[in-house]
């Protein structure tokens, strides 16, 4: 894992950021409401509003969409080609800057497609340069980079002097986060090419620390310097801070690299007070990450940790769990180093927890791109049923034209045969003609609208089971990934310390013990997620029969008994030996052991669980009674849905809410009923109600 490279990426940079402050940002607003509340015309209106669409990206973003709404609605109106595909993009800039990228993506598209049908070659330049941006951050470097080519062929098309230099930055950074450096430092190099013929200091500035990073990665040591030092002389003649700091950096690295770790620190000393100065919290944490690299390659483990811990703080203030994962592997490697494996331990479960959640929103994105796909197929296949529609639509204006035709031919026949009273019978003739034909043509006018109607029915039920299906889907990968990676990864961890030799067969031993009841916990819990999983996609297939409760309950009871003995639990079946019930065995038998399971788990030693049965209105009324801790009553709330919560037995077992929800889900798919009654600290008392007989 690395940190993205520095750059500002086109997304923000063009046609969208000046280098206003926000102060000047806000005196610039307030001035183009003025000379809006003053607009009279249209045109004089849409370019305001599209101004303060541009002025509102750094301060509000949701005003941003609606004044770029406001100017789309006004440029359609009085078909204004160039801001309508403007607009769209604009508009999906707001879901873009809030990482909301499937809204962002449709936009995006949207214009796209509007920028191609009207020929308007700026903004289909625009709209690729964002689409691969959203790419980029739905970690799709490949479609990113194919977007962003074919914005720089289009602006070279233009000579779009700003466009060019400022894609070849893009598409340079995307390489350098590849570590194809190579291909990166060609289109950095291509940059500042186009940054010198514009002669604009600052783009010179960035090429030449853009070109000392590849330099530095390629081991070209000398070229690294002196591009670094390049750049440094040109920020320090425009005291730009920002700037200073970052070759300070660059060179602070560098010495680092070469063992001159003195001259390193004073030059990182400086970066990191820069940076506090301008509250660059990114590239602060960046510059202390170097600095405790410094001290480790010194062997200095206490002064190296101190200062990764600082850019752990600095990672959760800014909650980026990417960097704070970044700064937890270096504290890992400083304490494995320094021989505390426990704390490298400790550092190391932190990482595997957050990089979970990493893992999920990757997944999430990896969903959003697919997605985005299947919408923009369905879009299409949209447009040609609409495009389907209104020919049909237009075939049947002319149908009706026609018979208002003939009304017309039929009236003015009908004057004429009157006036002739021998051909009263002719003219009655064709009269009833046209009103049968007229008849038919209306009946399948009827019938044509009630297949469509059934048509759109069809199409929401098949919408809606979609919907329910990828929900479940989602909920299911959700769940997997963050209660079944966790404990196989913590193996994985141990079995390789232990490889590597870095923990003793003893400690390995106690470790293994501490996750030994993790793992049986988990093994229940994927089975219990399997079967709801089996019964939400494929629904459940019930095979009842009749059978005695008593016996399937004490099966199960000596299934538990290691754990009922471990906890000297007292247990007693008093379930009636002649009641049978009318169900699914196999799926009573799992709710049995799901709540046996979960009353042993919830007891602490010398408790009671007592079994119990009752005959109401030829039902069985099962309970399952506890003597442990109870659950309290915000907990109670949620006990029968999946809020994917885990708790905690008294002996430290875990337990997860699904298998409560299957139970709920395998009674109520027999007939019956399952509620429950709690008291903190006083035990807890599941009750199943069930048919006794064949309905």
């Amino acid at each position: 894992m690395q940190f993205k490279f520095i750059f500002i990426p086109l997304f923000l940079a063009f046609f969208l950021f000046t280098n206003f402050s926000v102060l000047a940002q806000t005196k610039e607003i307030d001035s183009l409401l003025a000379v809006l509340s003053e607009t009279k015309t249209d045109t004089a209106k849409v370019r305001t509003l599209r101004a303060l669409s541009v002025a509102f990206t750094s301060v509000d973003v949701d005003r941003k969409f609606d004044y770029a709404k406001q100017y789309l609605r006004i440029a359609e109106k009085n078909h204004i080609d160039s801001l309508i595909p403007m607009a769209y993009i604009d508009m999906g800039m707001k879901y873009g800057i809030k990482t909301e990228y499937d809204s962002a993506m449709f936009y995006f598209a949207k214009g796209l497609k509007t920028a191609k049908r009207k020929n308007v070659q700026s903004q289909i330049a625009r709209a690729y340069v964002n689409i691969g941006y959203t790419f980029d951050r739905l970690d799709n470097p490949q479609a990113s980079i194919e977007n962003y080519k074919l914005a720089l062929q289009i602006f070279k098309n233009l000579n779009h002097n700003k466009g060019i230099n400022q894609t070849y930055i893009n598409l340079g950074s995307l390489y350098y986060d590849n570590k194809e450096y190579k291909i990166a430092d060609n289109y950095f190099k291509e940059a500042l090419k186009m940054a010198e013929k514009s002669k604009n200091e600052g783009a010179i500035a960035q090429g030449y620390f853009n070109i000392g990073g590849t330099s530095f990665k390629l081991g070209r040591d000398k070229d690294a310097y002196k591009y670094y030092l390049k750049s440094l002389e040109m920020r320090e003649k425009s005291n730009d801070l920002n700037g200073i700091a970052l070759a300070n950096w660059g060179l602070g690295e560098l010495f680092s690299k070469q063992g001159k770790f003195v001259e390193a620190k004073k030059l990182l000393d400086l970066a990191l007070k820069n940076n506090q100065i301008t509250e660059n919290k990114y590239q602060e944490t960046a510059v202390l990450i170097t600095i405790s690299r410094n001290y480790l390659w010194q062997n200095n483990y206490l002064k190296a940790e101190e200062i990764a811990q600082q850019a752990f703080s600095n990672a959760k203030s800014m909650n980026s769990k990417t960097i704070a994962v970044l700064t937890l592997e270096l504290l890992v490697e400083i304490n494995s180093q320094g021989n505390n494996y426990k704390k490298a331990f400790d550092y190391l479960s932190q990482s595997m927890v957050i990089g979970d959640s990493l893992n999920i929103e990757k997944a999430k994105n990896e969903f959003i791109f697919k997605d985005f796909q299947r919408i923009q197929s369905e879009i299409t296949s949209l447009e040609k049923s609409n495009e389907v529609i209104s020919n049909m639509n237009l075939s049947y204006k002319k149908v009706i034209i026609t018979v208002s035709s003939l009304f017309v031919i039929v009236l003015l026949l009908l004057v004429l045969y009157l006036l002739k009273a021998h051909q009263k019978t002719k003219v009655n003739t064709i009269l009833n003609i046209q009103k049968s034909q007229i008849s038919k043509i209306n009946e399948e006018l009827e019938n044509l609208n009630e297949e469509l109607k059934v048509q759109n029915e069809v199409t929401m039920m098949q919408k809606e089971e979609l919907a329910r299906i990828n929900a479940v889907k989602n909920k299911f990968f959700s769940i997997v990934s963050h209660d079944l990676r966790s404990p196989i990864a913590t193996l994985k961890m141990l079995f390789d310390l232990y490889s590597s030799g870095q923990v003793s067969r003893e400690e390995m031993d106690v470790l293994l013990k501490k996750l030994e009841e993790n793992i049986y916990n988990t093994a229940d819990f994927l089975d219990n997620l399997l079967e709801w999983s089996k019964s939400q996609l494929e629904g459940m297939v019930l095979n009842p029969e009749l059978f005695l409760v008593k016996n399937l309950a004490q099966e199960n009871l000596k299934i538990l008994n290691s754990q009922i003995l471990a906890k000297k639990l007292v247990v007693e079946n008093n379930i009636d030996e002649k009641i049978t019930v009318f169900a699914d065995k196999n799926m009573i038998n799992v709710v049995l052991r799901n709540l046996l399971s979960n009353s042993i788990k919830f007891c602490i030693a010398e408790d009671s669980i007592i079994l119990s049965s009752t005959i109401k209105d030829e039902n069985l009324i099962l309970s399952i009674k506890d003597t442990g801790i109870g659950i309290d009553a915000e907990e109670q709330k949620k006990i029968f849905h999946l809020e994917h919560t885990i708790s905690e037995g008294t002996s430290g077992e875990k337990g997860h809410q699904i298998g409560l929800v299957l139970c709920k889900d395998m009674v109520e798919q027999n007939g019956g009923k399952i509620w429950f009654e709690s008291t903190l600290d006083y035990g807890t008392a599941f009750f199943i109600e069930l048919p006794t007989s064949r309905i």
